[in-house]
């Protein structure tokens, strides 16, 4: 059970899981992309000289470049989430230093969505929430048109359950 799930309040279900897309990771890949081209293209040079070192020393630097990126993504991915709860929006990050914001859905005052063409295409894009002055941003999301509904549902489920019980009670 993670954090979210073990800090949800009584008769809250989890409704949605926001994902990273693959292109939050671009940096890493293409670090390592250029340690991997550097190690080739020295090894090529001094290949003559000493052959064997020279391959171990180039195929471990590849392979620590590799593992090294295979970590941060891994660390990255692992620690960030975007929750539609049946009351909030929850955004968790970081690794060492927690940081947590909370959007009662109830005080939801707009959602929109920023993609360029290239992000549509890829399918990711930025979320915005804004709830009375507070703006939080949503960065790298898949799938943001999947996760909006989901939001706009969870609101629309609110409103017609408070305007129920306001029927109901006379108010």
């Amino acid at each position: 059970m993670g954090f979210i799930e073990r800090n949800l309040t009584s008769n809250e279900t989890i409704v949605y899981r926001g994902k990273l897309h693959w292109l939050v990771f671009w940096k890493p890949i293409a670090i390592t992309m250029l340690v991997i081209l550097a190690t080739v293209v020295t090894g090529f040079f001094t290949y003559e000289d000493n052959p064997d070192l020279t391959l171990i020393i180039g195929g471990i630097i590849i392979l620590v470049a590799i593992i090294t990126c295979a970590i941060i993504v891994h660390f990255y991915r692992k620690n960030r989430e975007y929750i539609v709860t049946t009351r909030r929006v929850i955004i968790k990050t970081g690794i060492i230093r927690r940081q947590l914001a909370e959007l009662s859905l109830e005080k939801c005052e707009g959602l929109f969505i920023d993609q360029g063409f290239m992000q549509r295409m890829l399918n990711y894009g930025t979320i915005v929430i804004t709830t009375g002055d507070v703006r939080n941003e949503f960065k790298y999301l898949s799938n943001p048109v999947t996760f909006r509904r989901h939001v706009n549902e969870c609101i629309d489920k609110l409103k017609s359950k408070n305007t129920t019980t306001d029927t109901s009670t006379g108010k």
